[in-house]
């Protein structure tokens, strides 16, 4: 029995805008004690035009409303079933937005209970939280969605879910969720917790997402196989045949895993380049399952992607577990902010934010703490405004106080360093692999080989991690985290204990010390906004590159007054630092003495941590341009971040990480150009290790591109060099439009900027106003998974893209039959890694442009081809708009690249029916 009498609502509307926008259907059922007392719906008169999307995802067109009530005719009904009630519905702050405008007031209604938000607390691990998942998650009695009753019916039943779960929780998490909700959801936990509970089932918990799987085994023989009898698992009729619906052989997958199998063996290294469709994972994972457990070594595999960690987590190792007959260990390796710190939750719980958002995203934590095991946080399914709070409460080396720790023993971070001490096969990413080798291989356990696939990001990754980054808001963060005295701060905390210590004689040097502290803080905050400030002011006598939002310190810069004005600056913000570490490390001396050793360990870091950045300033200020590009980065908060990067990656990575290991395997579908790995052997400096064997192999795809694909170069459009973005975007506005309607849309258009996307978004919109496309694209119509799951559900999708777009995305079959890639892919020239690197290559007589530019930009233009096919049956086109392709020298590297394709080049006036014919053919 619910304990409080509801209003559950919902409304359907022309669009999201309240200020805008109208209601054109309302449903309400009013709820005492559980049983349905009241009744309200009806569709609504909104006094203009239905978009026609709206009616498509509704059903409600203009000549259904036409003779309906106006909202002000239905107002007075609706206030009538609110009568003591509390207004209840599913994102309901969206209902009440549009009821709220019409009223004129928001005074009229007691605190919303959001059912949404009630979902991602009490299950906080379910991949969806809309309402049509949740419907079909608890099998509730629903004919259809985007319907203003049908959704209420849905979200009543919800209701009645989501209270037996509540009575389910334990008392003590009860306590807590009342002492923390915020208005609304503490009256539903208040009566919880007075109510007689009912403790949840494993099996419910388990039902309700909230259990990670392990991927532990026992022990057993290996058996001694060789290089055939690995193989033998991917014949026709073998055991992963047996497991496999529709399983297909594939020669290219049996030949990669002979490459690897012998590259272990032999203590080889391995570059291999495999095609879309091979299989290359298991190629991999089964030799380095067989060799880490027969050679009683570890074996790293480090991703790019957290698709693919998940895939190789979650689908491919189960299936290896069913198929082979050995046991092996795997564990999931992941970076400390990637799990949850106690310590941290104990201080929020104890000093709770005033935020209601943040309130709720505790409670979930809370709820979340009852079950996970690993207290890792892709457990949870975050907004992006949550990963905001996480960071928060985020394990992280700057305030981990080690085993001075009262949560040490039952840390999640150290939970996972000893299931990775003891596992056969360690899955981490790219990030870690390259932490790992800056802080002296402290992270990681040993591991004699390696595997690297998506191989193709490991020099731009190792540039970020190898190299050094300050960031203002990070260190306005800690300095508000040591703070001014007050008792949340941590100098205030101290000043607490001081209180309650005893020692007169200890305790009156200690609050000496903190007075100083104070003082020194106060004094730092403006001494490091000044320091920021002037950094800044830099753009006063150098142009910001290509408006990117990041400034290079070149030689040039660092010769004029401004910069020696930033050194001074910078000289006052070192002193000044420097006090202040000396005294924290007395501090730390002195609670070290009185016992305090948590607080003692964490003044420790806070003083590494302003050492460090004082230390890596320097070095970015003073760095070498030969050695070190080096620059300033604006975030889109207006913020600042110091950053700088290595010139030669390669021959760090050689010293650092491929030397010290036995084996090493690289893999992608993409690194060679031209069909060699000469510029990616440099580019990872592989090359260095003269007196290593390596090894390199091209696996052809298994797909037959000739009939599956069709590369288009589009001849007479303008050269996209010669204008401006929003130019050239409405130069190819006709032709992509003239195309789309040719093929039914189901069209990805791949852009090299957010600039150039939003104008062509722009232009594109208004070309097909009136029709029934859908134009989707990135950073306007919302998040990656978003996009791709309205892309699959819609028919007649145009999807634009940029960056992340041009790999990692999967739409087989009909999902996707044609790929547009209005310019080729050249890296911005403003990027200052890459303006470094070619000046230091234009002052050692070579090419910059042939020797690094364009062989980026054809392994991005091969990306971009990989998401066209990926089954034997697809059938695609791809269109190549850049006039660069035809015209320069350069551009048939491009087309050689790819593998065995049908090419033609076509006017705009011949492409419509040139797709629509290769589309149609069988």
């Amino acid at each position: 029995m619910l304990p409080h009498t509801y209003v559950v609502l919902d409304v359907e509307t022309t669009g999201l805008d309240p200020n805008c926008d109208q209601i054109i259907e309302i449903a309400a059922i009013r709820l005492e004690k559980g049983q349905i007392t009241g009744r309200l719906h009806t569709l609504i008169n909104p006094g203009r035009s239905i978009p026609p999307h709206i009616q498509k995802l509704t059903g409600i067109d203009d000549a259904m409303v036409r003779h309906a009530p106006s909202l002000t005719e239905v107002l007075p009904h609706l206030l009538d079933l609110m009568v003591d009630a509390i207004p209840a519905g599913h994102n309901g702050q969206f209902d009440l937005a549009f009821l709220n405008k019409a009223f004129g007031n928001s005074t009229w209604h007691r605190p919303l209970l959001d059912t949404l938000t009630l979902s991602r607390i009490l299950y906080p691990c379910l991949p969806s939280y809309r309402l049509e998942f949740l419907s079909r998650k608890f099998a509730f009695a629903v004919n259809e969605h985007h319907r203003a009753m049908e959704d209420v019916l849905a979200t009543v039943q919800l209701l009645d879910v989501l209270w037996k779960a509540t009575l389910g929780l334990k008392r003590k998490l009860l306590t807590s969720m009342v002492q923390l909700a915020p208005e609304g959801l503490k009256q539903w936990f208040q009566a919880a917790l007075m109510a007689e509970s009912t403790p949840v089932a494993h099996e419910e918990a388990a039902a309700a997402g909230l259990f990670a799987v392990a991927a532990s085994l026992p022990k057993s023989p290996v058996p001694d196989f060789g290089t055939e009898d690995i193989v033998a698992f991917l014949a026709p009729g073998g055991p992963l045949a047996e497991k496999i619906p529709n399983y297909e052989y594939r020669p290219q997958q049996a030949e990669m895993l002979r490459s690897v199998v012998n590259a272990f063996a032999e203590n080889r290294y391995l570059i291999i380049e495999a095609g879309t469709g091979t299989g290359k994972t298991l190629a991999y994972l089964m030799p380095a399952v067989y060799w880490a457990c027969h050679s009683g070594k570890k074996v790293a595999i480090a991703t790019h992607t957290i698709s693919l960690q998940e895939q190789l987590w979650h689908k491919d190792l189960p299936l290896l577990k069913e198929v082979l007959p050995f046991s092996f260990k795997a564990t999931l390796v992941k970076g400390r902010n990637n799990y949850l710190c106690l310590r941290k939750l104990r201080d929020y719980q104890n000093n709770p934010p005033s935020g209601r958002e943040e309130r709720n995203f505790i409670l979930r934590v809370l709820r979340w703490l009852e079950f996970t095991t690993s207290g890792d946080w892709s457990e949870m399914k975050l907004k992006p405004e949550e990963e905001v709070f996480k960071q928060s409460l985020a394990a992280d080396k700057d305030t981990c106080v080690g085993n001075s720790c009262p949560f040490y023993d039952g840390c999640f971070v150290t939970r996972a360093r000893l299931e990775a001490e003891t596992a056969d096969i360690l899955i981490l990413n790219h990030s870690l692999l390259l932490s790992d080798i800056r802080f002296n291989n402290q992270i990681l356990p040993d591991y004699p080989y390696l595997i690297i696939d998506e191989a193709h990001h490991l020099e731009e990754v190792a540039a970020e991690h190898l190299g050094l980054t300050v960031s203002q808001a990070a260190g306005n963060f800690y300095l508000r985290y040591l703070g001014d005295g007050n008792n949340i701060s941590f100098l205030g905390r101290i000043r607490a204990l001081a209180a309650r210590l005893d020692r007169q004689d200890k305790t009156t040097f200690l609050l000496s010390l903190l007075n100083d502290l104070e003082k020194n803080v106060t004094a730092l905050e403006g001494e490091w906004q000044r320091f920021w400030e002037c950094l800044a002011d830099l753009n006063s006598v150098a142009l910001w590159e290509n408006n990117n939002g990041t400034l290079r310190f070149t030689p040039r810069l660092q010769e004029t007054p401004s910069w020696d004005n930033l050194l001074s600056i910078f000289g006052q913000l070192e002193e000044s630092i420097n006090a202040l570490t000396m005294r924290l490390e007395r501090l730390s001396e002195l609670l070290s003495a009185f016992g305090a050793e948590e607080m003692a360990a964490s003044a420790a870091n806070l003083k590494n941590l302003f050492a460090q950045y004082c230390h890596d300033i320097g070095d970015i200020l003073t760095a070498e341009p030969e050695k070190a590009a080096c620059w300033l980065e604006k975030t889109p908060t207006n913020q600042y971040i110091l950053r700088s990067a290595p010139l030669e990656i390669g021959t760090i990575l050689a010293d650092m990480l491929f030397s010290h290991k036995q084996s090493v395997v690289l893999t992608s579908a993409t690194l060679t150009v031209a069909n060699n790995f000469d510029f990616y052997k440099e580019q990872v400096g592989i090359n260095n290790l003269i007196d290593r064997k390596i090894d390199t192999c091209q696996v052809a795809s298994p797909f037959d591109y000739t009939s599956q694909a069709l590369v288009c170069a589009v001849k007479g459009l303008p050269n996209p060099g010669q204008l401006n973005d929003s130019a050239y975007a409405e130069a190819i506005t006709a032709v992509i439009a003239a195309c789309l309607h040719g093929i039914n849309g189901r069209t990805l258009i791949l852009c090299t900027s957010h600039r150039f996307l939003q104008d062509l978004y722009k232009h594109l919109s208004l070309a097909l106003s009136g029709s029934d496309f859908s134009i989707l694209a990135q950073g306007i119509d919302g998040g990656r998974a978003q996009l791709l799951e309205e892309f699959r559900q819609t028919s007649k999708a145009v999807l634009l893209g940029a960056n992340t777009y041009w790999e990692g995305i999967d739409l087989p079959g009909e999902l996707l039959k044609c790929v547009i890639i209005p310019r080729l892919p050249f890296p911005s020239p403003g990027i200052p890694l890459l303006a470094a690197r070619m000046e230091n290559a234009a002052s050692k007589g070579k090419n910059p442009f042939t020797t690094l530019c364009l062989p980026q930009a054809i392994i991005r233009f091969r990306q971009g081809f990989g998401r066209l096919i990926r089954t034997a049956k697809d059938r695609g086109v791809m269109l190549v708009l850049d006039q660069r392709l035809l015209s320069q020298r350069y551009g048939r590297h491009f087309l050689q690249s790819l593998p065995p394709v049908t090419t033609a080049v076509v006017t705009p006036a011949e492409l419509p029916e040139k797709l629509t014919s290769w589309l149609n053919a069988q």
